[in-house]
C-alpha cells in the first residue's frame, strides 16, 4: 500500500490581475521506504510541491495523502500535531539557531516533547552520533563547515523520529565532495528504511534515488523508477 498519495494536486497563486498555475493534476504514489528524487528548472514547481506534501501549503485542489491521512482535511491544530510527529524537515540554509550548540540546535524540536530531559539529552546525543558530530555537539553554528552545519540539520530534523524525512535542496550550497558525503548519509538513512523526499535540481544526485519525479511549468513530465532500490550508487 503506498504511503503518499498525491492525487490531481493543483495550486495557484494570484499575482497582481494574473493566475500562476504553481502546479497541475500532480498525481503520484510513493511506497513507505522510499527515496523520491523531485527534479526540474528552476520556476518548475519543486518546492512548491514539497511545501504541498509537508502540510505547509494547501493545494488549491486535490487530495495529499499521507498513511491514509487526509491532512488538507484536517483542523488547523490536527495539521499542525501531524507535522510534528511525521515529518521532519531539511532545508537548503540549515536554519540553525546561531547562538546555540549543534546538540541545543538539535534539542529543540523535542522541547514540546513529554518525556524527561535526560531522554530528550539521550535522543539528541544519539542522532549526532547517528550523523558523524558526536565530537562537534557543543560546536557554536559558525565553528562548523557547511557539511557539518548540513549534518546538524539532518540531526535535528531526525531527533522525533517522524516516518517522513523532507528535503530541500540539501546539497545546494556544498561542493561536491561534501555533497556526496551528505548524500551518503541519507542514503544509509534510507537503507535503514527512512522514507525521505528530496528536491534537487542537480541531476547527479538522481542516482541516488529509488523513484524521480520531473516537473516542468507545474506538471509531473517525467517519472522513472529504480528496478533494484538497493543498487544505490557508492
Amino acid at each position: 500500500m503506498s504511503f503518499i498519495k498525491l492525487q490531481n494536486v493543483t495550486k495557484h497563486y494570484l499575482n497582481d490581475a494574473d493566475c500562476v498555475a504553481a502546479l497541475q493534476d500532480v498525481t503520484n504514489s510513493i511506497d513507505e521506504g522510499c527515496f523520491l528524487g523531485i527534479m526540474g528548472p528552476s520556476g518548475s514547481g519543486k518546492s512548491t510541491l514539497l511545501s504541498v506534501l509537508g502540510g505547509l501549503t494547501h493545494p488549491t485542489s486535490g487530495q495529499v495523502i499521507i498513511d491514509n491521512i487526509d491532512i488538507y482535511q484536517l483542523t488547523a491544530e490536527k495539521l499542525a500535531d501531524f507535522r510534528r510527529e511525521y515529518l521532519g524537515f531539511i532545508f537548503q540554509s540549515h536554519n540553525l539557531i546561531p547562538y546555540l550548540s549543534a546538540r541545543e540546535n538539535v534539542l529543540l524540536p523535542l522541547a514540546v516533547a513529554n518525556i524527561s530531559a535526560a531522554e530528550k539529552l539521550h535522543l539528541a546525543e544519539a542522532i549526532l552520533e547517528r550523523v558523524g558530530l558526536a565530537d562537534r555537539r557543543l560546536h557554536l553554528p559558525h565553528q562548523l563547515s557547511g557539511g557539518e552545519q548540513e549534518r546538524v540539520a539532518i540531526a535535528r530534523a531526525l531527533v522525533n523520529q517522524p516516518p517522513l524525512l523532507m528535503a530541500d535542496e540539501p546539497t545546494g550550497s556544498l561542493d561536491s565532495e561534501t555533497s556526496q558525503q551528505i548524500m551518503t548519509l541519507l542514503s544509509d538513512l534510507n537503507r535503514d528504511g527512512q522514507t525521505i523526499v528530496m528536491v534537487t535540481h542537480n541531476s547527479d544526485n538522481q542516482k541516488w534515488f529509488d523513484q524521480t519525479i520531473m516537473l516542468k511549468d507545474g506538471q509531473l513530465i517525467e517519472k522513472s523508477v529504480r528496478a533494484d532500490r538497493y543498487s544505490k550508487a557508492m
